[in-house]
């Protein structure tokens, strides 16, 4: 039993003898001289006599060493000789950084059933700088090379553009479509609106906190005072004075029948803030504040009016009722 044993183990060594005989892997570069930051190939070969089975390295890692980069993995290209043997074949694209004596060490190329492991023999380069002629002019630099646009680049922003205009379109019809919010007498609900006399004194304590005459923004002043008025009379008392000149306005204003004094401080504000805005008179201090108390008190003094008109005039349809 024991020499059949030893039979067997002296047979498969001497079969794994004649393969490791029959087995050749070789590293081949075409220059020992290479140039640093400059690509070269590296082309392995492994002959296999026929049936068996090769385990090639694969390289999954991008380097070959600390000082040899991989670039590019070529195809595996497996053939065979005229004696049948099985000749694999790979290209390997290379790059160093470094200067001075490199190696590419041995790489480990696996057959079998024998499973034998073959080293090719290291390779020994010398990598040098790239030499400049510093006695040629310098060169301009080129100008950036235009590529033609692609369609694949331009599809994304003709769809961008189609989107917005169909958002665009979606916004518009909803708006132009939709129905208003109606009362229970079918009237359009309007928001809530801001009485006359109410927005009137919120803009004038608006207007004096700006400041402006202090600034010396004496038209931009006394332009925000009149256009104050002139709301509050359209809006309080139904004339028309935003499209109206001052004479006109204190035409239609003295028919309310208001104050002569009430109607005086209206009169006076009205025609200084002219004088200010059309002949760049430079009113005063004073002026500009007393001309913010006088229509202040215009406002107030002619709602009191308005009030109690309105007062006169439901007392007398209820005695006619």
């Amino acid at each position: 039993m024991k020499k059949w044993f030893l039979m067997i183990l002296l047979t498969y060594g001497l079969l794994g003898v004649t393969m490791a005989q029959n087995v050749e892997a070789s590293a081949k570069v075409q220059e020992e001289q290479i140039a640093v930051g400059k690509p070269f190939t590296l082309d392995l070969t492994l002959k296999a006599p026929y049936g068996s089975v090769v385990e090639w390295n694969g390289f999954v890692t991008d380097t070959l060493s600390e000082q040899v980069d991989i670039l590019k993995r070529g195809d595996l290209v497996r053939t065979a000789d005229a004696d049948s043997n099985i000749i694999v074949q790979q290209q390997l694209t290379l790059m160093t950084f470094d200067t001075g004596y490199i190696q590419i060490p041995g790489l480990q190329l696996s057959t079998s059933p024998a499973h034998l492991s073959i080293l090719t023999d290291p390779i020994q380069l010398y990598s040098t700088t790239i030499a400049v002629d510093t006695i040629q002019a310098y060169k301009p630099l080129m100008p950036p090379i235009e590529q033609p646009v692609s369609m694949k680049e331009v599809f994304p922003w003709i769809l961008g553009a189609l989107l917005l205009v169909l958002v665009a379109l979606a916004i518009w019809y909803f708006l132009k479509h939709r129905k208003p919010k109606v009362d229970e007498n079918g009237e359009p609900i309007k928001g809530p609106v801001v009485p006359p006399y109410t927005k009137a004194i919120g803009d004038l304590e608006s207007l004096k906190q700006q400041k402006l005459w202090q600034a010396g923004k004496l038209k931009e002043y006394y332009s925000g005072l009149t256009d104050i008025a002139r709301e509050y009379i359209e809006g309080q008392f139904g004339v028309n004075a935003v499209e109206m000149t001052t004479d006109e306005i204190l035409e239609q204003v003295r028919e309310l029948q208001f104050d002569e004094q009430l109607f005086g401080k209206l009169k006076g504000t009205m025609e200084l803030a002219d004088l200010v805005k059309f002949a760049k008179y430079a009113a005063s201090s004073l002026e500009s504040d007393n001309a913010m108390s006088d229509m202040t008190e215009f406002v107030n003094g002619s709602y009191a009016h308005y009030q109690a008109m309105k007062a006169k005039e439901e007392e007398e349809a209820r005695q006619h009722a």
